[in-house]
């Protein structure tokens, strides 16, 4: 994808507002070459949801604490691991090549997103807590580090997404 294409901010349910990031997760963060140094924890709004196109929050629980701000994100809030995986449901009954032919830029096609993968969603059912990224806050560093990896599992299939418009 090309750099400043998108545009990524965090915000919290249950923000320590203003705290630093982490510091396991500021480690992780670092083996990857990510700065997180300029990072203050902000509680979600509704002033920040309006500058929002999708929200991709790590667990149900808080795509529901983001609806309850901001309704009119139904159909663009979606769980990081769920919207990974609607992506690739989808893609089997019909590629996104085809599905978004003569939406050329970036900005169409992810303008289409929204229809799409909503209709998945109500095609794709799994279990209860299949497409959660618990939340490692005070535990170990393990559970940081799986947290770590299902995030970057989650990114690089939305990431293969885009690029097969390359």
């Amino acid at each position: 994808m090309r750099p400043g294409v998108f545009e990524v901010s965090s915000a919290g349910t249950h923000a320590l507002i203003g705290n630093p990031v982490d510091p396991s997760s500021a480690q992780i963060l670092t083996a990857r070459g990510i700065s997180s140094g300029e990072f203050a924890a902000r509680q979600i709004s509704e002033r920040i949801l309006g500058e929002i196109d999708f929200v991709l929050p790590l667990e149900v629980t808080h795509r529901k604490a983001v609806l309850s701000y901001s309704p009119r994100h139904l159909k663009r809030a979606f769980t990081l691991k769920e919207f990974a995986r609607l992506l690739d449901a989808a893609d089997e009954r019909e590629s996104w090549t085809t599905r978004l032919a003569g939406l050329p830029s970036v900005e169409e096609r992810w303008a289409a997103l929204p229809a799409h993968l909503a209709r998945e969603r109500g095609l794709t059912r799994v279990p209860d807590g299949a497409d959660d990224i618990a939340d490692p806050y005070r535990q170990s560093q393990e559970v940081f580090d799986r947290m770590a990896a299902e995030v970057d599992e989650a990114i690089e299939r939305i990431v293969a997404f885009e690029a097969q418009f390359n």
